[in-house]
């Protein structure tokens, strides 16, 4: 109990105006969407004028609450049927709402809940990078959601989106998806690693923002010390705080390593036939780690310019062609061998097959928090092709898109496997 009783009031009027808030801002995309969609021709009404009409009816500061509007990006946007509409006409995918999810009565508060909503240097955060792009997006909604979904503390969450310039009415998207989420986009330079892209197995690994984690340090706020990257072909099936909490020790990096697979056919009989580059690995006994996942101290990674290091590599690429794969060689390059170890569980990965048919795989032995569809195989696009493998069952309930609502799966199929899933899980 506060001392002073002002103070309390003063905290349950500012929870009670965002929760307001937020209602009216539901109430005003239903809206919106039911005009647009019952007559192309019936004018939407102004934002402005709706909210003000509620405001007369409802006890709270207008003034104020207008402040708690613009920290959610509304305040741009005078019209949300106009961006509704917009999103619908720019090829993106449609997304349904996604539902809010609360903390537990055991979460720490964070500054985000008390009296900043967007706050971000905070404690008692849990940060996660990840990038946004179009051809992606419907990966990076579902991964999200599938985050949030399964958190303790969501809303001790905060999600860094990295996207180039091009790509801002994505921020749009997020913010009508998931109204409650806590998040901060950050535009990629993609000038920065363009001259130092070479050709790959997929030419999607060639796209300048498969480089963006690189830089994660430098972009990043430097009030922030650690952040979880995630790809955007994954799933999150347990609480993310746990790995959040992995201790990385004296290494910067922390992932899944894979010890048992053959580490020399990453790299090229050019690179493993000149020593100056193979003695990069000595005093290091190397393995595999997907990038995928990683757990990143950003402070250790600044210390020792990490960056410039991988940046090194990748311009030695351009001279001597030393890998074939896209930005995880230089990773490995730099990292292999001083990556502090994760519990497998969280990257059972290759599940889209290997990078050029996309085959179906099977799950690895053992429980799983994450599922990864790293390889050609993303499983949108197989639902979408009518061709799913029998995996892809396991993404298709964290996919929001209104699409995605229209697939069917074999109801037996689906069933025993999701059966069998449900007890990996939760193996110890």
């Amino acid at each position: 109990m506060p001392d002073d009783p002002t103070l309390e009031h003063d905290g349950r009027g500012r929870e009670l105006e965002r929760c307001l808030c937020l209602l009216l801002r539901l109430l005003l995309l239903r809206s919106c969407l039911w005009l647009d969609v019952a007559s192309k021709s019936a004018p939407v009404p102004s934002f402005m004028s709706i909210f003000k009409k509620a405001a007369r009816s409802s006890r709270f500061d207008f003034s104020r609450s207008m402040v708690l509007l613009s920290e959610m990006d509304i305040r741009e946007h005078s019209d949300v049927g106009t961006l509704m509409r917009a999103e619908r006409s720019n090829g993106l995918p449609s997304f349904q709402e996604a539902p809010a999810f609360r903390n537990g009565v055991e979460c720490p508060m964070t500054r985000s809940t008390i009296s900043e909503p967007y706050a971000i240097c905070d404690a008692a955060s849990v940060h996660i990078a990840m990038t946004l792009d179009a051809a992606y997006l419907r990966g990076s909604i579902a991964a999200v959601y599938s985050v949030v979904k399964h958190a303790t503390c969501p809303e001790n969450i905060v999600f860094h989106f990295l996207l180039c310039e091009r790509d801002k009415e994505l921020k749009d998207l997020v913010t009508l998806t998931f109204p409650y989420l806590r998040f901060k986009v950050y535009y990629f330079v993609e000038n920065l690693v363009k001259n130092r892209i070479s050709l790959s197995v997929r030419q999607d690994l060639e796209q300048p923002l498969n480089y963006a984690r690189n830089y994660l340090a430098d972009i990043l706020e430097l009030c922030i010390h650690k952040v979880i990257y995630l790809d955007s072909d994954l799933v999150v099936v347990d609480d993310i705080a746990k790995l959040w909490e992995a201790k990385l020790g004296n290494s910067s990096l922390g992932a899944p390593e894979y010890c048992h697979a053959n580490f020399t056919k990453y790299f090229t009989d050019a690179f493993w036939s000149n020593m100056t580059f193979a003695n990069a690995f000595d005093g290091r006994k190397p393995c595999y780690f997907n990038t995928g996942v990683m757990v990143m101290d950003l402070l250790k990674w600044r210390q020792h310019n990490f960056t410039s290091k991988i940046e090194s590599w990748m311009d030695v690429q351009k001279v001597t062609r030393i890998y074939e794969l896209g930005s995880l060689p230089p990773f490995l390059l730099v990292f292999a061998g001083s990556v502090k170890a994760i519990e497998h569980r969280w990257n059972q990965h290759g599940l889209g097959g290997d990078n050029v048919l996309g085959s179906c795989r099977p799950l690895h032995p053992g429980p799983a928090s994450l599922l990864h569809w790293s390889g050609k195989g993303k499983p949108w696009m197989r639902l979408d092709s009518g061709c799913p493998c029998p995996l892809d069952s396991l993404w298709a309930p964290y996919d929001l898109s209104i699409k995605g609502k229209h697939h069917k799966v074999d109801g037996n199929e689906a069933s025993e496997l999701h059966s069998h899933f449900r007890h990996w899980a939760s193996s110890a």
